[in-house]
């Protein structure tokens, strides 16, 4: 039971990193092209969407269907942004994007409205402070092991 917990996790949160990896690679790349400015229709943003979408469905195929829960609660609880804030820090390929201490801890977070804190407390445009974010990914891990449970 608790190896089939772990391996349901282990998948949540393979899947997690992996988006977060896109959505790093992505995002600056397509602040480089200049795509963040569009008005209408971001192709990251649409791009984005489209992993999100496969890496839920490869882990509900093959993996079976907490992982693919498991992820999403991940990402939805702000736990894929801390992932996308680690590979900024570590990998730092762009060097200009992504210091944690500055943007979140300096309650500078302006897009986590979309998160359960965010739509139940928050308003879009506004920061969220960063002792909310942490809590409500830490919240999202737990989650996420409690689907694995099931």
């Amino acid at each position: 039971m608790l190896n089939q917990i772990l391996y349901y996790f282990l998948w949540s949160f393979i899947g997690a990193a992996l988006f977060a990896l896109y959505d790093y690679l992505g995002y600056n790349i397509s602040l480089r092209k200049n795509w963040v400015n569009i008005k209408f229709i971001n192709p990251y943003r649409i791009s984005q969407s489209l992993v999100q979408i496969i890496i839920s469905l490869m882990l509900l195929i093959f993996i079976g269907w907490q992982s693919m829960v498991g992820f999403n609660i991940l990402w939805w609880f702000w736990g894929c942004d801390i992932m996308f804030y680690f590979y900024c820090a570590s990998l730092n390929i762009f060097k200009d994007r992504g210091n944690f201490t500055k943007q979140v801890m300096g309650n500078l977070t302006t897009w986590a409205w979309w998160t359960p804190y965010g739509l139940l407390f928050a308003k879009k445009g506004v920061p969220v402070k960063w002792q909310k974010l942490i809590s409500q990914a830490i919240l999202g891990l737990i989650l996420t092991a409690a689907v694995c449970a099931l």
